[in-house]
């Protein structure tokens, strides 16, 4: 039992920081500040206070992309006197399934915070449209999901 939740745990970390070194490149490339947080988490850290990632599926991605890898906009957001980034949303998918990374300056509070990489089963936040995602406005999964969510709850 131990060996096997040592597994999907270190796989499920992999598949979080596969990630994190897409938004981090891409943060890069259009010239944001990569979080230190964000870098700590690629070099072995298990958390980011400041940082969130969940799995996500988005009804408009999934039309126009379907198949392949795919990477939405970075939106970011500044501070009222416009001298500081103060958070920025973007998702990358891979098929219809991705994951939206968000990341916050003063940090996101632990309640806030549940990263999918630290469940076995984690749950897909499903979205019609990128603006959505970015609000973080999720919709009502549709009844084949919710049958396979319910059928494989813990």
């Amino acid at each position: 039992q131990r060996m096997k939740e040592a597994q999907w745990r270190q796989k499920s970390l992999d598949l979080a920081r596969y990630h994190a070194k897409h938004f981090g490149c891409r943060m890069a490339r259009d010239r944001f500040p990569v979080p230190q947080s964000l870098r700590d988490f690629m070099n072995g850290a298990e958390d980011m206070a400041d940082g969130h990632m969940a799995i996500i599926s988005t009804d408009s991605v999934n039309k126009a992309f379907g198949h392949g890898m795919s990477i939405s906009p970075a939106v970011p957001w500044i501070s009222r006197d416009m001298t500081r980034f103060t958070s920025c949303v973007m998702a990358a998918y891979i098929g219809p399934i991705g994951i939206r990374y968000e990341w916050v300056a003063d940090g996101i509070p632990d309640e806030e915070r549940d990263q999918f990489f630290h469940h076995s089963h984690p749950v897909i936040n499903y979205f019609r449209n990128e603006k959505d995602v970015v609000m973080k406005k999720t919709r009502k999964p549709g009844r084949f999901a919710r049958l396979v969510q319910w059928a494989y709850r813990p």
